[in-house]
């Protein structure tokens, strides 16, 4: 049997109601419900944060060390993979505009930065 703790918590009567009239609409105790529906929030929100640190660290927005810190996980090796590829993005595509104005194909830039190409 899993360990367990008492936790009381003050809740307004009407809302006491309405847990009991859900709890018997279900055809169980209003505690039962409670301990689902309260396990149910904090598996999601938990699963919610995880993937934010997840996206943090593939955007490169936190290192490896922050990661398993605030996670207790190593991230996998698709993670690094991600990483690698996102980080690689911006350069890649810098790199293609170089080589469109080396061959002629990117005429100028307007005012608010817009690339006009030539068209073959």
């Amino acid at each position: 049997m899993e360990e367990t703790t008492q936790f009381n918590i003050r809740l307004a009567k009407a809302l006491l109601y309405d847990m009991e009239y859900v709890a018997q609409h279900y055809k169980i105790s209003r505690t039962d419900w409670m301990k689902y529906r309260i396990a149910n929030l904090v598996k999601q929100e938990k699963a919610r944060i995880i993937d934010d640190f997840e996206r943090r660290y593939i955007g490169g927005m936190t290192t490896e060390e922050e990661f398993k810190k605030q996670t207790g996980i190593n991230p996998t090796d698709e993670m690094k993979e991600l990483r690698a590829n996102v980080s690689q993005a911006p350069r890649k595509y810098i790199m293609s505009i170089l080589e469109d104005i080396k061959k002629g194909k990117i005429i100028k830039f307007d005012l608010d930065n817009t690339l006009f190409q030539q068209r073959d």
